[in-house]
């Protein structure tokens, strides 16, 4: 099911891109001094699908007063996105509506868990009808006040993040859950992210790109369940566009000016957006400023650290040894620890139980890591650190720092 819900982050915005073609579709939206331009963003084709289908019959705009716009599509358009190409975003309609104040957007779709409205078709033939809870009354929600002055013209983008969005509760089949999280941009004030993935991938990665909102040194995966405070959630995740070599291709669009940090993991297929997943690292690649009109490339390349511990470090009384990583040069090097301030930059990247074998050394191996200054640090209490604080028995000895990292090249660092 986790393949599914990749397919459907760039096949439901592929599904909005292709609704714009016909503008308006006969709407019934009252004519005003105000004129509106409604668009929605594209995605990568998405891989792995036959077929990918969505149903929509149109769009409503609530507010003013509690006088809703309804534009309506002569007929419910069915379209198989695989057949579809795209482009940054597409107009949904382009017309005057009356000026005022408006609180909410509503996409008209027609997704009630039926293989006969829309729907995901698998390469191996199986079908997953896509279901929107409460669709049927209240389509998609996207919540996000805008005005529409009298006179004027706004020019609007709804940009779709589904990857956090799509589930498939077991027991709950064949039908997939369709939540999508969307926001609402003025295209006059946005810019845009973009770059390659210019390295090889390692043996079993699954490439994910991750965008956060300032300067983040601790980014995390995908968690609805973390408090809304957390800096360190993504605001949005892409999956690069695969080929059969490098370089691989992302894009984040429709961004308000601002400071935005890139990070990369190869764990991107274990991240559930319902819950922390520790099995997914993502190391950040770099902060960027993002202006109007204008777009930031940010490209992504890694090497690795490999090496080994020394017999000397490993004695029959050190019952759990580990090596933790840590960005920078890092002289007072700490356990997991998610109360941790956010700036605190003691906090380690990801850990590793070095491979045991019937004799001392001990190897590890550190992959996708991306150009830049590491540290290393050795404890034989790995087993003591719990992930939820500080854990006073995990000391670290000893440290290793001024590792350099570079492009597509494997840095040797041993232990002791």
């Amino acid at each position: 099911m986790k393949n599914i819900r990749w397919i459907a982050v760039a096949a439901f915005a592929l599904a909005m891109a292709a609704c714009g073609g016909s503008g308006s579709g006969g709407g019934t939206a009252a004519t005003g001094q105000a004129q509106m331009k409604l668009a929605v963003a594209d995605a990568p084709p998405a891989d792995g699908a036959s077929h990918v289908v969505v149903v929509f019959t149109g769009v409503q705009l609530i507010g003013n007063g509690g006088n809703p716009v309804t534009i309506t599509f002569p007929s419910p358009k069915s379209i198989d996105l695989v057949t579809q190409g795209g482009t940054a975003s597409a107009v949904l309609f382009d017309q005057p509506i009356p000026p005022g104040d408006y609180q909410q957007v509503r996409l008209q779709v027609l997704a009630d868990g039926s293989g006969n409205n829309s729907y995901i078709m698998l390469a191996d033939g199986t079908m997953h009808g896509l279901l929107i809870p409460s669709g049927a009354q209240t389509g998609l929600k996207l919540v996000t006040g805008f005005t529409v002055p009298a006179s004027g013209v706004v020019d609007y983008t709804i940009d779709f993040d589904l990857r956090q969005s799509i589930t498939c509760p077991p027991g709950q089949g064949p039908a997939c859950i369709l939540k999508p999280v969307e926001r609402l941009v003025d295209n006059t004030s946005v810019g845009n992210i973009q770059g390659q993935i210019t390295s090889a991938l390692p043996a079993g990665c699954t490439p994910g790109v991750y965008l956060y909102s300032g300067a983040v040194t601790h980014p995390e995966d995908n968690n609805t369940s973390a408090a809304t405070t957390d800096t360190n959630q993504p605001i949005e995740s892409k999956v690069p566009v695969s080929t059969s070599s490098p370089p691989y291709y992302y894009q984040f669009t429709f961004l308000m000016p601002g400071t935005y940090t890139v990070a990369f993991t190869c764990q991107a297929a274990q991240d559930n957006p319902d819950q922390a997943d520790a099995a997914v690292v993502l190391i950040p690649v770099a902060t960027v400023s993002v202006t109007a009109n204008a777009t930031q490339t940010v490209n992504v390349s890694f090497g690795s650290i490999v090496g080994q511990v020394a017999t000397s470090l490993v004695p029959s009384t050190c019952t759990s040894p580990g090596v933790y990583l840590y960005a920078g040069n890092v002289t007072a090097p700490e356990d997991f620890n998610s109360q941790a301030a956010v700036g605190d930059t003691n906090q380690p990247i990801t850990a590793q139980l070095p491979v045991a074998t019937s004799t001392p050394p001990y190897g590890y191996s550190f992959a996708a890591v991306p150009p830049g200054t590491y540290t290393l640090a050795f404890t034989c209490n790995a087993s003591s650190d719990n992930p939820g604080g500080p854990d006073p028995t995990v000391t670290f000895s000893p440290v290793v720092n001024g590792i350099t990292v570079t492009a597509d090249t494997a840095t040797t660092a041993n232990i002791g």
